[in-house]
């Protein structure tokens, strides 16, 4: 028999379900804290930057982790709150992908590499809370796009395996598509932006404006898919049992 230290896709059950608590809190502690960082934020956004309190659509959620809101407030207790449910996020993910990889077969080698891909992915993340924007600015663009290249490609094999997985459910598979195509086109927006202002191509300001509009959209609706498909992936069975057979539910 494998040792589940050694292969955690055959972990036992009990291991399956402490990954699932560690993606429900996680995730519900991320929701919670970044409500209350929105509930304090002062205001601006980075196409009005008068613009009072936090939008829902024009923010970004990394605005919420700088210790001063684009409108030049100070925002440092907001600032500690995000940061902190982005770090409850991130380990919620590194168990979400862990559950996904479960909704494959045993043997599945895409299970694995979503499992392992997905984890480091959430490890890199961790750089993008600890490197504020309005603090570290070239740190924080490097840790965003260090943590979604990774992360894209986890969530790719993960949306397969939850379009095909004779046990997803239609919120699954609904959840995993708006968050691949939401945050993978907001990926490409977001490298496109930063890509050329750091090679000094000027981007006309029609163009910047309409950037400045779509991407803080796009993460926020890829957010909204991002915590729905965990938390339906984390409210279904794995595919298989600890001693390898088909689940029931599966």
């Amino acid at each position: 028999m494998a040792d589940p230290a050694a292969d955690p896709v055959g972990a036992p059950d009990r291991w399956a379900r402490r990954h699932v608590v560690i993606a429900v809190v996680g995730t519900l502690l991320f929701v919670g804290l970044f409500v209350a960082a929105a509930a304090l934020y002062p205001g601006g956004t980075w196409l009005r930057r008068a613009a009072p309190g936090h939008s829902l659509f024009a923010n970004y959620l990394c605005d919420l982790m700088q210790e001063r809101a684009l409108n030049g407030a100070p925002a440092r207790l907001g600032s500690v709150l995000a940061r902190v449910g982005a770090v409850a996020m991130f380990v919620a993910l590194a168990s979400f992908y862990h559950l996904v990889a479960r909704l494959a077969p045993r043997s599945s080698a895409r299970g694995r590499f979503v499992r392992r891909v997905g984890l480091f992915a959430s490890v890199v993340s961790f750089a993008v809370p600890l490197f504020p924007s309005d603090r570290f600015r070239v740190l924080h663009i490097l840790a965003v796009v260090g943590a979604f290249a990774p992360a894209l490609v986890a969530s790719i094999p993960a949306a397969q395996i939850s379009f095909r997985a004779p046990g997803a459910t239609a919120w699954i598979k609904a959840a995993a598509l708006v968050t691949l195509v939401a945050g993978g086109l907001d990926g490409l927006l977001y490298a496109y932006a930063y890509g050329s202002y750091a090679i000094g191509v000027i981007t006309p300001w029609e163009i910047r404006r309409e950037l400045e509009w779509l991407m803080p959209a796009l993460q926020r609706v890829a957010s909204f898919g991002l915590i729905a498909w965990v938390l339906a992936v984390a409210a279904r069975r794995p595919a298989w049992t600890p001693s390898g057979e088909p689940s029931a539910d599966a």
